[in-house]
């Protein structure tokens, strides 16, 4: 019962008071799997030890034929039977009340013992007479020593057992809902089963429960028995031999299956056949695939939301559950989900627009999403250009236009971007629900650019306009734009803040594609301040969504060789094997662009230490930091190669210059640690008048120095984000304090909150 104290203490006020004549029903409701049986039980056990008598009953689906059969079950089930003179009932009418009768007699006489707790659970089930006697048992029985804990299903259908509810709670019952776990059970329950506390990867995986109990434990349970958690050092892991993107276990399947089983057909195939569109979908999407009307389909909807296996959204229906989702998914034939998308998409593009207008462009729009997070490129752009082609009209959750601009700048086809957002921008003037995309996009471009600041004050505008629209997808994609631009330009601890602000927004208000943007410049930062070990410990969820959400992958043309970068650098080979394989299915799917086949290449090269596949990508990267990268790791490995130093140097040389193009000091920093390594010393300062005391007195790498230091980074700390010696740094930070009059680093953080000096985006530069 991880995660239930306020429920069990509902529990244990319900057995002290079992003799009271107020307070003896408690009225428990929740989604299937939440633990409302779990509970039943628990109270079941404190009672029986508290010497309460327990009564115990469950209505299902095919007992609805038997009048009064859960209370007739619970007491023949209990220690005294009930014992009916079923030939002394009468026929027709008269059985019904006759028996609500006995069950009354049979109470009574139960209560002349002692105290009794009667429990009732699936109550959604109940037969009719079953609900009337609870209607009025409760009052009758209230002067006996007897309490009753009754449990059904939450629905948004107002059921007869919804309503027996509702009355009794108007009558004094007390009325408990089950919500999902919070994060602090899902993890005592994750090491319950596993044995030992999880690790970043089973915790991201653990999260696609929703805090459902049931579908949680089944999860874990199930990876257990097919061998794909390995617990060491105290922490359980996926097993190296599981791949990213393994399809889910078998107990997953079956509980999934046992749920939907209770639907009716034409439920199911609509679910499997919308499944294929993303967890969320629109009804008007369904009733193209299946060749009907949203009203025809209205019953199956109807279904499906009170079984709690669809939820409404504002806009769209969605599986309740991502691990229900993904088991529908996958239990869906490969050919049959390819078949379901192209009918869809075939339908879009051919059926005139709605009269309100805009239909078929949101239509559009949300499958080039959907193509664009499976790594179909070429589908998705081919489809969100036929998208701003449509008649425009309506009000559309999102601006087709701004989503083409935002794929352009993913494949770094700039020109086209910016003139794409101007447009955009244009028709967002008429429109304030897309305020905030457009600084977004124009942040995105001009750090694409290399222009940090400008992207930096785009994105500080896009943060202000999301926070008053309430919009947190740009907000999101705002900071994952100021932590970038912050981390290039040396400035570490203000990347930190602006990740830490990302991450403590909600993760479940964004679509993938902006999640896993963020976790991924997360890990950048981590990386940055913690090295490969702490960058991949927030990084499990992003390689294990392989190769079913792409966003990553195709959020800049250098993600996936980082990604392969630090799989390898932490000695997880078959992440990056998933990562290479993902990047290698993109460029397949995604004909006529170029983009994806270079960061494929750039990926396998990096994975297998391939020259040739690394030079590929140097010449072939458009985008100037991720040519940058590539030469970089070209370098590297032929600097590992001492018949190789001229090329090697060559290689960081190309690195240097495109890392500078684009004001990435940071990295440049980093190359010119490299060369000098090769014993290739380059001269990049430059000569600057300054003062000889006070703020204005320190030069480039004294700012630097001083920023980070204030900060609380050791020297050592310091040397290592600036890439030069512990020893240069004691000297620089020996020049700060003489030039600013001071003793101490308590002096100097001082100083620096004072003067609200933060010279990170200034860049390093060596000193005259």
């Amino acid at each position: 019962m991880r995660g239930r104290r306020d429920e069990q203490a509902a529990v244990l006020a319900l057995l002290e008071g079992v003799a009271s004549t107020a307070g003896n029903v408690m009225l428990v409701e929740g989604e299937p799997g939440i633990g409302k049986t779990l509970l039943l039980g628990e109270a079941a056990g404190l009672a029986a030890a508290r010497g309460t008598a327990v009564a115990s009953g469950q209505a299902d689906e095919l007992g609805r034929l038997t009048p009064l059969g859960p209370l007739l079950s619970a007491l023949e089930e209990s220690p005294a039977p009930l014992t009916v003179a079923r030939n002394a009932a009468p026929d027709g009418p008269g059985l019904l009340l006759w028996l609500a009768e006995q069950v009354r007699t049979s109470l009574e006489r139960r209560l002349g013992a002692g105290p009794l707790l009667v429990t009732l659970d699936d109550l959604q089930w109940a037969d009719a007479a079953t609900l009337m006697a609870l209607r009025t048992l409760p009052s009758r029985l209230a002067e006996r020593p007897v309490a009753w804990l009754l449990a059904c299903r939450s629905t948004p259908a107002r059921g007869d057992a919804r309503r027996l509810f509702d009355l009794l709670e108007e009558e004094g019952a007390t009325r408990t809902v089950l919500r999902p776990l919070d994060d602090g059970a899902v993890t005592e329950v994750c090491t319950d089963i596993l044995g030992a506390a999880p690790g970043k990867d089973l915790a991201a995986l653990a999260a696609q429960a929703g805090g459902n109990p049931l579908l949680l434990s089944e999860y874990l349970t199930g990876l257990c028995e097919e061998g794909a958690v390995l617990v060491r050092d105290g922490v359980a892991r996926l097993a190296e031999t599981t791949p990213a993107g393994a399809e889910l276990p078998l107990r997953v399947h079956t509980a999934v299956r046992r749920r939907l089983n209770e639907l009716g057909t034409k439920t199911r195939y609509l679910l499997e056949a919308t499944a294929v569109l993303g967890r969320s979908f629109s009804p008007a999407y369904a009733a193209e695939m299946l060749g009907e009307t949203p009203a025809a389909l209205l019953p199956a909807l109807e279904e499906a939301l009170a079984a709690g296996v669809l939820v409404t959204t504002p806009d769209e229906l969605a599986f309740r559950h991502e691990l229900l989702w993904r088991s529908v998914v996958e239990r869906v034939p490969q050919p049959v989900r390819r078949a379901l998308r192209e009918q869809v998409e075939r339908a879009a593009r051919t059926r005139p627009a709605r009269l309100t207008g805009g239909g078929d462009a949101e239509t559009l729009t949300d499958l080039a999403l959907l193509a664009w997070d499976e790594g179909r490129l070429s589908d998705g752009l081919d489809l969100a250009r036929e998208a701003v082609e449509q008649p425009a009209g309506g009000r559309w959750r999102q601006q087709p236009r701004a989503v083409l601009a935002s794929m352009l700048i993913d494949l770094w086809l700039l020109e086209e971007a910016e003139t794409t957002t101007e447009i955009a921008a244009a028709e967002a003037e008429y429109e304030p629900a897309w305020a905030a995309e457009i600084p977004v996009l124009r942040a995105r471009l001009h750090l694409a650019a290399g222009r940090l600041g400008s992207a930096i004050e785009h994105a500080e505008a896009a943060l202000a306009a999301a926070g008053i629209l309430g919009a947190p997808s740009p907000a999101s994609s705002a900071l994952s734009v100021l932590g970038t631009a912050s981390l290039r330009a040396g400035d570490l601890p203000g990347a930190i803040r602006y990740m830490e602000r990302n991450l403590a927004g909600s993760a479940r208000d964004l679509p993938p594609r902006t999640r896993l943007r963020s976790e991924l410049v997360a890990g950048r930062i981590n990386e940055a301040r913690d090295g490969a070990a702490g960058g991949m410990s927030s990084l499990g969820g992003l390689y294990d969504v392989l190769p079913r959400h792409t966003g990553a992958l195709t959020s800049e043309p250098a993600a996936a060789a980082w990604l392969v970068r630090m799989a390898m650098a932490t000695g997880q080979r078959h992440r990056a094997d998933a990562v290479v394989d993902a990047a290698e299915g993109i460029a397949r799917r995604s004909p006529g662009l170029p983009n994806p086949s270079v960061a494929a290449d750039h990926a396998r090269g990096l994975r297998e230490g391939d020259p040739e596949a690394l030079g590929r990508a140097v010449a072939g990267h458009g985008d100037p930091w991720a040519r940058g990268s590539a030469a970089e790791d070209l370098g590297v490995l032929l600097g590992a190669d001492h018949g190789c130093r001229d090329p090697a140097v060559e290689n960081l040389k190309i690195a240097l210059t495109c890392y500078g193009a684009v004001g990435a000091v940071r990295d440049a920093a980093r190359v010119r640690g490299r060369l000098r390594l090769l014993g290739e010393r380059r001269r990049h300062w430059v000569r600057t008048a300054h003062p000889t005391s006070g703020w204005a007195s320190l030069t480039g790498t004294e700012q630097a120095v001083c920023d980070l230091v204030s900060q609380g980074l050791t020297n050592r700390n310091a040397a290592e984000q600036m890439f030069i010696s512990e020893h240069t740094v004691a000297f620089h930070l020996r020049q700060v304090f003489r030039k600013l009059g001071i003793h101490s680093r308590v002096e100097l953080a001082r100083l620096s909150a004072e003067e609200g000096v933060h010279h990170g985006h200034r860049g390093l530069r060596e000193d005259p």
